[in-house]
């Protein structure tokens, strides 16, 4: 070994690679620039030295070194082209990068400051990058300015993931696995003084927040010009990162923006509880000041696909990028620029998880929101200059959410689970709950405070996925009356849509705004109503009209405009539109107001028209669980697919190879893979939504509903992309219903079973198109089949129940071919899914499985493992997503990973108030 070491000169090769010059060296090898001559490439190559080769340790780091990076793909991360090995002695093949360390450019001993600008722009970088290794369970460990790679095209490159620690390795051999247990245990030091975070002194164990602790002392150095710790000594510094702050920010330059100091300090809190809890947040954050910096240099490129091109982890990277498009879409002058250029944002939320449904008190000082922080959703309030939110619903175990503030500032109407459901009212702090209805969702109180007006149907922060429709229902807070303002169903006759949910009263009293589907069941637009005319349906005004999403209509303070969400630019946005209240004509066009987020909604407005929103993120994984059917247990989760644009359904092939799912996006297209997720192939890809898709019994055929014709109609596609196919072809506006969906084919393969809005629907495959469909009454007119099954003999089919006007599921019916009826046959029992023997089905409810016996209705219910939930994510329908294979050996769901924040916009005269 040590002649090999004595041969790497100018000349040597290196497998392929000849060795061109010396370029430097690390503490973990010297680095050589080569030539690659097979495609004519000068590549860099880093070799072990010969003083490490005698270290097993040491040569183990530097393969995992290879095995850290390699497993990495972004624009912020070293590529690694090849790793060899030449008479044992180990190297790692990279892209050669012309620039200088980070180090380089802020100087040693007497660092130099950088613009801020430039200064927010390369961390933004490091922290869409560091997104993406942390999503891979990969920290990096040493972060600090030698190992940050500035290139000529001002490109930011992390360096060496020698130190980098994998938090889910593949499990290590037995002869090596005390060694990588000394490695990776507490009790070990490993990084460098004066970026190490607090418990990396102290040897404790560490996550991703680490490198987050790192990346805000180099902020610090890159912001300040000054070294964030630094002491005489090694242990002199590390003393001051145990112990100390740093001094402010702004002594070293005043003109740095308030923002910047926040941020920094967010992240070197000596408590990683304290931190951004992940490396997005901070992205996200870092996004906001781009507007005191200007614009980011330059667009970050286009991230590299991978065999498996949906795992877009990076979704700090997507972010950033979508707030340097929205900033420079509102420069172009498109937008109002007089009243935009001199907003500022304040995070206000920083819990790890979502948070949503804000609702600012009228003064603007205080704000209410939902979070999970306790177990169950809650209801916090919180002031805006405050850190500490008081949890007015802790006294009730049922979930609570949706709050909105009374005009004077001095209640909260809110929906609750508690006691059944419905809508309740308490004071500003939690005192004197009453319950006002026993249905409803997304109250909004009338400027007198005396009525509020409520929808039947949940608003999450998924507005695309809906399907059931919504009326919507006035209530006096005083006595509790009702009165019914808007019929699912009755104004798509007059042409103005099918549903109404999320409103918003004006601010005179006048008008009420609400979004819902449109009368071709496919769009998602805007109207207003009168609160009180005779006839509301002929007041119906359309605000939108178009094949956006539209969505989330909050009224501004005078009346004068419409707040409200849209995809229309490419990301889930505010947008505003002027209008009339009187007489809810629009007088406009609609006007972007952009935020630095790639998802947001759920606005609310003070008087000063301050304007809270919650912000989200996140990653779909599809998993699946060993299941034991005869004793209802579930084994742990084993990882299928990942998505970052959302899987809405999935289904299993026959024989278990493959996967048809479709994504949660804005276009909702239809995709085939290998059940161990390689091999993705789309199968439709236009504006069209295709969902719920299942599989022929002889899995040649998938079939889905789709609104590629207009009104919702089951569909088929060839599992090798051709031969798409309309299935059906009901007049469902004619028939009182608005959507077929869910069909599912009898195993014989000769008919489907779908559902309507108010029925199921028995599809005969062999008729002609528009003869095929036979409707199935249900037990009664309040309820719906929620996705029905064909049993394994095809005699049977079991659906779940859902109350029409409420939403909820309330049990499981049977139908019997020959009786053509459904009759209920259980209470208990949501998603049920038949077992192989077609007597039992089993069905999943938050925090059990159960299993009912169809024949003598005899339910059994066991509570599921700890850290896992069936059915219990609203804001995926996680019980749509529950299912069994065809041997019940598996339960697949998807598992949602979300992380959301509450923010507040605050315009240039709210803040001069």
């Amino acid at each position: 070994m040590r002649a090999l070491f004595m041969r790497i000169i100018t000349g040597t090769r290196l497998g392929p690679y000849e060795v061109v010059s010396r370029i430097g060296a690390g503490g973990m090898g010297e680095v050589w620039r080569a030539r690659d001559s097979r495609i004519a490439r000068d590549v860099a190559i880093k070799v072990l030295p010969e003083s490490f080769a005698a270290s097993d340790d040491r040569l183990r780091r530097f393969e995992q070194e290879a095995r850290a990076a390699g497993a990495l793909n972004h624009p912020g991360l070293l590529t690694i082209f090849d790793v060899g090995s030449v008479d044992g002695s180990p190297y790692i093949v990279m892209e050669l990068l012309e620039g200088e360390t980070l180090r380089g450019v802020l100087g040693d001993d007497s660092p130099s400051a950088l613009p801020l600008r430039k200064a927010i722009d390369y961390a933004a970088q490091i922290a869409a990058a560091l997104a993406v290794a942390h999503e891979k369970g990969i920290i990096h460990r040493d972060l600090k300015p030698e190992n940050l790679f500035i290139t000529n095209d001002g490109r930011v490159k992390i360096l060496d993931f020698g130190l980098a620690k994998l938090v889910t390795p593949e499990p290590p051999a037995e002869d090596e696995s005390r060694t990588q247990q000394k490695q990776t245990s507490p009790g070990t030091v490993m990084g460098t003084a004066g970026y190490m975070s607090p418990e990396q002194v102290r040897a404790q164990a560490i996550d991703h927040r680490t490198d987050i602790f790192s990346l805000g002392a180099i902020l610090y150095e890159m912001l300040s010009g000054r070294r964030a710790f630094r002491g005489e000594s090694s242990i002199e510094t590390m003393n001051a990162v145990l112990k100390e702050d740093p001094p402010e920010l702004t002594a070293a330059n005043p003109k740095l923006p308030p923002a910047a100091e926040r941020i920094v300090r967010h992240c070197l809190e000596k408590n990683p509880r304290e931190r951004f809890q992940s490396a997005r947040d901070l992205a996200f954050q870092l996004s906001t000041l781009q507007d005191f910096s200007g614009s980011v240099s330059g667009a970050a490129p286009a991230i590299r696909t991978s065999r498996r091109w949906w795992l877009v982890a990076a979704v700090a990277a997507a972010i950033a990028v979508a707030a340097a498009g929205a900033l420079a879409f509102l420069r172009s002058g498109t937008a109002d620029a007089s009243s935009l250029e001199a907003r500022t944002f304040q995070q206000l939320t920083f819990d790890a998880g979502l948070e949503m449904f804000p609702a600012l008190a009228p003064d603007g000082t205080t704000f209410a929101y939902v979070s999970s922080r306790g177990g169950n959703r809650d209801i916090y309030v919180q002031r805006v200059d405050g850190r500490t939110p008081i949890n007015i619903t802790k006294d009730s175990p049922a979930d609570d959410d949706q709050p909105a503030f009374s005009r004077d500032g001095s209640q909260i109407a809110f929906r609750s689970d508690r006691d059944g459901g419905g809508i309740f009212v308490m004071g500003a702090t939690g005192e004197s709950v009453r319950r006002l209805t026993d249905f409803g969702y997304n109250p909004s109180w009338s400027p007198d405070g005396t009525r509020l007006v409520i929808a039947t149907e949940r608003t999450e922060l998924t507005p695309r996925n809906r399907e059931a429709m919504s009326d919507l229902w006035i209530i006096d807070t005083r006595t509790a009356e009702k009165r019914r303002l808007l019929q699912a169903g009755a104004h798509a006759i007059a042409g103005s849509g099918a549903d109404a949910v999320q409103p918003s009263w004006s601010p005179s009293g006048k008008r009420i705004a609400f979004w819902g589907l449109g009368d071709e069941f496919s769009n998602r637009d805007i109207w207003t109503i009168e609160a009180d005319a005779k006839e509301p349906v002929e007041t119906l005004v359309r605000v939108t009209s178009d094949a956006h999403l539209d969505w989330s209509p909050t009224w501004s303070p005078r009346g004068d405009a419409l707040y409200f969400g849209s995809d229309r630019d490419g990301t889930d946005n505010l947008w505003r539109i002027r209008i009339d209240e009187e007489s809810g004509e629009v007088e406009g066009k609609p006007e972007p107001l952009a935020l630095p987020a790639a998802f947001s909604g759920h606005f609310t407005l003070s008087e000063q028209e301050e304007i809270a929103f919650a912000t989200m993120a996140g990653t779909d994984r599809l998993v699946a669980h060993e299941f034991d059917a005869k004793s209802l247990t579930v084994g742990a989760a084993r990882p299928l697919l990942e998505s970052s644009v959302g899987i809405f359904s999935f289904a299993l092939s026959p024989d278990g190879r493959s996967i048809a799912f479709t994504t949660a996006a804005r276009h909702e297209d239809l995709f085939v893979a290998r059940s161990d997720g390689a091999e993705v192939r789309q199968l439709t890809n236009d504006a069209a939504r295709d969902r719920h898709p299942a599989w022929s019994p002889d899995g040649k055929t998938i079939y889905f509903y789709s609104n590629r014709a207009g009104a919702y109609q089951a569909w088929s596609i060839r599992a090798d992309g051709s031969g798409l196919s309309q299935v059906t072809d009901v007049p469902l506006a004619r028939e009182g219903m608005r959507v077929l969906y869910y069909p599912s084919p009898s195993p014989d393969g000769r008919m489907l079973i779908a559902a309507t809005d108010r029925f199921a629907a028995l599809v005969h495959l062999d008729r002609p198109l528009k003869h095929r469909v036979e409707m199935l009454s249900f037990f009664d007119d309040d309820h719906a089949p929620e996705i029905p099954r064909w049993s394994p003999d095809g005699r049977r089919i079991v659906a779940g129940v859902n109350h029409v006007r409420g939403g909820h599921a309330e049990g499981v019916a049977l139908y019997t071919i020959g009786k053509r009826r459904f009759e209920k046959i259980s209470e208990r029992g949501t998603a049920p899914q038949w077992l192989p023997d077609g007597r039992h089905v089993v069905f999943f409810e938050r925090q059990h499985v159960g299993l009912l016996d169809v024949d003598s209705r005899k339910v059994v219910v066991r509570p599921l493992p700890a850290g896992i939930t069936f059915g219990d994510d609203r804001v995926r329908r996680g019980t749509r997503n529950t299912k069994l294979a065809a041997d019940a050996s598996t339960i697949m769901t998807v598992q949602t990973e979300q992380q959301g924040d509450i923010w507040r916009l605050q315009p240039k005269a709210a803040r001069q108030k």
